[in-house]
Order: C-alpha cells, then sequence, then structure tokens
C-alpha cells in the first residue's frame, strides 16, 4: 500500500512539474494622464454625476428624451443583450458546481444464442447459487433509477476565474447600454437644439424678407419719381428672391430634422412640440470640471473596456489552468434490476459507484499553449483597448472645454455685430430715401446684417450642443 501512495506521489508530481512549464504575463504598464484640464474649480462634482433630467432645463426636451430611451431600437437590442450576457453570467457561475442527473430508464434485449452474453447467461441460471427470481430472463430486461454526478474540482481557479470573466463581460454589457443610452439622449438632444435653431433662422430670414420687400417697394417709387435706375430695382429684386430661396432652403432643412428626430423617438409622430431659442439659452451650473480620474471612471466607454481587460485577465489564469492535471469525482446511485417488481421492494436492487480520476495533457499541449498565447494576446488586445479609450476620452473632453469656452467668446463679440448691424440698416434705408446713400449701401447692409443673425444663431446652436457633447464626454447618463 506504501509502494502504491509513493507512486502515485510520484506520478502526480511529476504531471504537475510537467504541467507548469509556461510563460508568465506580463504586468501592464499604467497609463499616466495630466491632473487638470486647465480649467480651476472648486468643487470635483461633475457633469457626469447628473441626472440628465436634471441636466436639461426644456421640459419639451425632456418627454422627447424619455419617448426616445423607451422606443429607441438600438436601445432596446442592447438590453437585450444585457439578457444574453446574463444568461452566460449565471452558466459561469454554475460551472463550479457539480453535475447531477437522474436517470430513468427501461429497456429490453435478447442476446443471440451464438454470444458470449447469451451463452453465460444461459449458463449462469444453472448456477446453484441463484435462487429463482435471480435468474437471468431472456430476453433481459433492464430498469434503471438513480442519480449520477460528476464534478471537477476547481484546484487551479478556472472555473472561477471563468466565473469571474463572465461576470465582468456582464458587467460590461451594462456599461454598453449606458453608452448606448448616452449616445441617444445626446442626439436627441443636439437634433431638438438643431431644430430651435433652423426654427429661428426661418423667422429671421421672414423678417429680412419683409424688409427687404419694403427697400425693394421703394426703390420702385424711386425709379417711377425719377430719383432711381432699374438697374437698383433689379438688384433689390435679386436680393429678395436670394432670401426666398434661402427661407425655402432653411425649411427644407427643418423638415429633415424633425424626421431624423423622429427616427431617434422610434415613432411616426409628427408636429414636434418645441420651445424659442432664447427660452432654452442657458448655461448649467452643473458645467464643473473635476480632475481628470475623476471624470474618467465615470465614462461608460471607460468602464466597459475597464470590464473587457478584467475578462481577458481571468481568459488568461482559464487557459493556463488547462496545462495542469485535473481531478474528477464521479458517483451514482440508485436502484437497478431486470423485474420491475424488484426495483423498489427488495434493497438489494439499490446500487452505488463513487470514483475519482486525475487526468493531465500529455499529446494535446500544443493546441493548450497555443489557446494559451491566443488568451494572453487578447489581454495586450484589451489593455491597449483601454489604455486608448482613456487617453481618447481625456483628449476629448479637453477639446470639449476648449470649443465650449470659445463659442461663447465668440458669441458675446456676434451679438454686438449683429446690434450694429442692424442699426446700419435702419440708416442706410433712412439715408436711401433723402438720397445720401445709394442703393448698393442698403443692400450690403441688410445682407451683412442677415448673416450676422444667422451666424449669431448658428453659434448659438454650436454652444448648446458643445454642453451636450460636454455632457456626453464626462459620462452622460450612468447615474440614471
Amino acid at each position: 500500500m506504501m509502494n502504491k501512495r509513493v507512486i502515485f506521489s510520484g506520478l502526480f508530481t511529476l504531471l504537475l512539474a510537467w504541467s507548469c512549464k509556461t510563460g508568465e504575463i506580463a504586468q501592464d504598464q499604467e497609463l499616466t494622464i495630466p491632473d487638470d484640464y486647465g480649467v480651476i474649480q472648486d468643487s470635483v462634482e461633475t457633469l457626469a454625476e447628473e441626472h440628465w433630467r436634471m441636466f436639461f432645463e426644456d421640459e419639451r426636451l425632456k418627454r422627447l428624451i424619455s419617448k426616445a430611451i423607451e422606443n429607441n431600437q438600438d436601445v432596446l437590442k442592447t438590453l437585450e443583450r444585457i439578457r444574453i450576457a446574463n444568461s452566460q453570467m449565471k452558466v459561469g457561475k454554475l460551472g463550479v458546481l457539480p453535475e447531477i442527473s437522474a436517470i430513468v430508464g427501461a429497456r429490453q434485449k435478447k442476446f443471440g444464442d451464438y454470444t458470449m452474453d447469451g451463452v453465460g447467461n444461459y449458463d449462469t441460471n444453472f448456477s446453484d447459487n441463484l435462487s429463482e427470481d435471480q435468474k437471468i430472463p431472456s430476453p433481459y430486461k433492464d430498469f434503471v433509477l438513480g442519480a449520477q454526478f460528476a464534478w471537477e474540482l476547481d484546484i487551479w481557479g478556472k472555473f472561477s476565474n471563468r466565473k469571474k470573466a463572465a461576470m465582468a463581460r456582464w458587467l460590461a454589457t451594462e456599461q454598453a447600454a449606458n453608452m448606448v443610452k448616452t449616445q441617444l439622449i445626446a442626439n436627441v438632444a443636439k437634433l431638438y437644439y438643431e431644430m430651435v435653431g433652423l426654427d429661428e433662422e426661418v423667422i429671421i430670414l421672414s423678417k429680412n424678407i419683409a424688409y427687404q420687400e419694403t427697400a425693394f417697394k421703394l426703390s420702385k417709387d424711386l425709379k417711377e419719381s425719377g430719383k432711381e435706375t432699374q438697374l437698383a430695382v433689379d438688384q433689390f429684386e435679386a436680393q429678395l428672391l436670394n432670401s426666398k430661396s434661402l427661407l425655402v432652403q432653411k425649411k427644407r432643412e427643418l423638415r429633415s430634422v424633425e424626421i431624423a428626430l423622429m427616427s431617434l423617438l422610434g415613432t411616426y409622430e409628427d408636429g414636434l412640440q418645441r420651445t424659442t431659442l432664447s427660452q432654452v439659452d442657458f448655461v448649467p451650473e452643473i458645467i464643473q470640471i473635476g480632475i481628470p480620474a475623476d471624470l474618467l471612471q465615470r465614462r461608460p466607454d471607460i468602464r466597459q473596456a475597464e470590464m473587457e481587460l478584467e475578462a481577458s485577465k481571468a481568459d488568461v489564469k482559464v487557459a493556463r489552468a488547462a496545462f495542469f492535471p485535473s481531478l474528477n469525482l464521479v458517483g451514482g446511485v440508485g436502484f437497478n434490476a431486470f423485474d420491475i417488481s424488484k426495483l423498489f421492494l427488495s434493497p438489494a436492487s439499490t446500487f452505488y459507484e463513487a470514483g475519482a480520476n486525475l487526468m493531465a495533457p500529455i499529446f494535446n499541449k500544443g493546441r493548450i499553449k497555443a489557446s494559451f498565447e491566443q488568451a494572453k494576446a487578447s489581454q495586450k488586445i484589451a489593455f491597449l483597448d483601454y489604455e486608448q479609450t482613456v487617453l481618447n476620452a481625456y483628449l476629448e473632453v479637453l477639446d470639449m472645454v476648449n470649443v465650449y469656452s470659445t463659442l461663447d467668446e465668440q458669441l458675446t463679440l456676434k451679438t454686438d455685430e449683429v446690434l450694429v448691424l442692424r442699426r446700419s440698416i435702419s440708416n442706410a434705408n433712412t439715408m436711401f430715401s433723402v438720397g445720401y446713400a445709394n442703393y448698393l449701401d442698403v443692400i450690403n447692409s441688410q445682407n451683412r446684417a442677415l448673416e450676422a443673425e444667422l451666424d449669431y444663431v448658428g453659434l448659438k446652436t454650436q454652444k448648446l450642443k458643445s454642453i451636450v457633447n460636454l455632457y456626453r464626454a464626462l459620462g452622460g447618463s450612468m447615474s440614471q
């Protein structure tokens, strides 16, 4: 007995030593990013911590966002992917438990007279050691009722790491859902602000067309009195026609934006309600930028990349565990008889079995090593993806801060320009009516004022969109 134990112990040690000839995984390097974005704030509370309902002040926009989250097909598909990942996670959790199966069976078989079983059964029935009810019938019947189990012990952490990988990927799908929802909210808000901006441009064009019609009428009156030429009349009319054409273009763009917004809402609802541009001109107090480490941890894409990296690390450990021998416990218990009346009534029909086996890879080591190398390469890719995501997130936030601050400064200058040019229109019309300015002065002042007003609306819309982009860049709707 002692010799057998020594042989078994030596064999196990040999298998273990042979299986451990695997490479070590290099430690990942940390990605270092700057400590601030160049903006000093007293609070580290960030945009990412704010619920989108608190962030967006427009009630009409809030209703549209709620409808989009409820109906948008991309969000609904992502939720189904979460259910798939949840099922995979449950499978990973159950992997550490033994497999237990119930057995219920019945069969009948006629052995040939010139077979080992047929001859053996026939000869056995002549034994004096058998009672009458123990003789083997022909045809042979076999009834069984019981249970069997198989359990591979998680010695090397293969199943626990597989569970960790499944859990990490499930968490990654949740972050993917947050990312899809964040992107959806941002897109709805941007289209809404674009729609509001186009509404304002239509109003501005309509007002300017009214001014241009007045100037056109005045030019015709002056021509009839001999104070102007047909050239002036033609120029005013051409300007008026150009503005009307631009108005048609803006209405077309507005309709396209409405249709695009309906697509995000997942509905055919027309006549979308919105407010005016001046009413959504706000600077939310929640634009407070903290340190990058505090900001980047809230982004769904970074959290997703982090979870994928954790899953890949667990995959490497699972692949590495395949080099080691596995210990399996097997067994079964139940009732077995060739007479169904003896299946439960007779204690002699009970059976049980128990055993264990130790298995180690020998000839398939090359395949296992290839899988291990593939897992290590996948882990390196996951780390590079994580590193790239963090870097891009930092640069994106940095760019959004720059865009917002410069747009705000540019919008202040454009406001003053619009006021000056509006005053110039009134002066040009007055001077033109009394003959101190020609038609070109009037046309130029009107064109420049119109262009400045449209630029003002464009900048204002861009500023609103930049706030939305900053909201998304800092983590968006994660804290739902």
